[in-house]
């Protein structure tokens, strides 16, 4: 936690200045509940609704396990397409106690 006088948070003497350059970006995968965090999953490429469904199978189980969670969990998604994809649903339908899924 940082002190500071209130209105000083954008005086330039409190700034750290950063130079952007061509970078690259790593897309993650994870879970997380109240007790403990699950597997991360580090993707290659631009993930579709296939290599979602695949980390779902690769790792929900074994996370769900590793935190202690595995039979009364909820699924929580937002509304990316990938989500929503029917075999996505269905998979999830068979396989997860509850999907919660996010309403906007």
């Amino acid at each position: 936690m940082v002190w500071r006088k209130p209105n000083s948070e954008l005086e330039m003497k409190i700034l750290t200045p950063s130079v952007k350059h061509g970078g690259g970006s790593q897309m993650v995968l994870g879970c997380m509940s109240a007790v403990a965090v699950g597997n991360l999953h580090f993707i290659d490429g631009m993930m579709d609704k296939y290599m979602y469904l695949d980390i779902l199978k690769q790792n929900l189980k074994q996370s769900t396990e590793k935190m202690g969670i595995l039979p009364h969990y909820k699924l929580y998604q937002d509304n990316d397409p990938k989500h929503n994809a029917h075999i996505c649903r269905l998979w999830a339908l068979y396989h997860c106690p509850q999907v919660i899924q996010n309403p906007t």
